[in-house]
């Protein structure tokens, strides 16, 4: 009844203000578990496969604030570089654990930005947001 759902998993997205440890592995695997179930089930019965309607699993990093910043100057590194290095030991460690995101974000790319700039002015424009 109404719209397909598509099933959309996510996992925090993780600071990289340090390495990821098994508490980040752990998070993530549980969600790729879903997903990969969700997967399965829906091939399983055929469903949406003719919509072209899938599962998603979204993960990343978030490489804003103060505690970053605070990370890449210990490591003698500026936040850019320091980010874009912890960032992808996630995206490494996540591959080498076979998990199948579909997306990877990073809270510093473009698409990201604009996301959240259309998100803060949608919830301007309601008065949601005031001083």
């Amino acid at each position: 009844s109404g719209a397909p759902r598509t099933p959309f998993v996510t996992t925090p997205i993780y600071y990289v203000n340090s390495a990821p440890h098994i508490g980040h592995v752990y998070s993530t695997v549980l969600a790729d578990i879903f997903y990969k179930w969700s997967v399965q089930n829906m091939q399983a019965a055929g469903d949406r496969a003719a919509d072209g309607i899938a599962p998603l699993l979204s993960t990343g990093t978030d490489e804003h604030g103060l505690k970053v910043q605070q990370a890449a100057a210990a490591a003698k590194r500026t936040p850019t570089d320091h980010s874009a290095a912890v960032s992808q030991t996630y995206k490494d460690l996540f591959d080498g654990f076979g998990i199948s995101y579909t997306d990877f974000i990073r809270t510093t790319e473009e698409r990201h930005r604009r996301s959240v700039l259309h998100f803060w002015n949608v919830l301007m424009e309601a008065g949601h947001i005031y001083e």
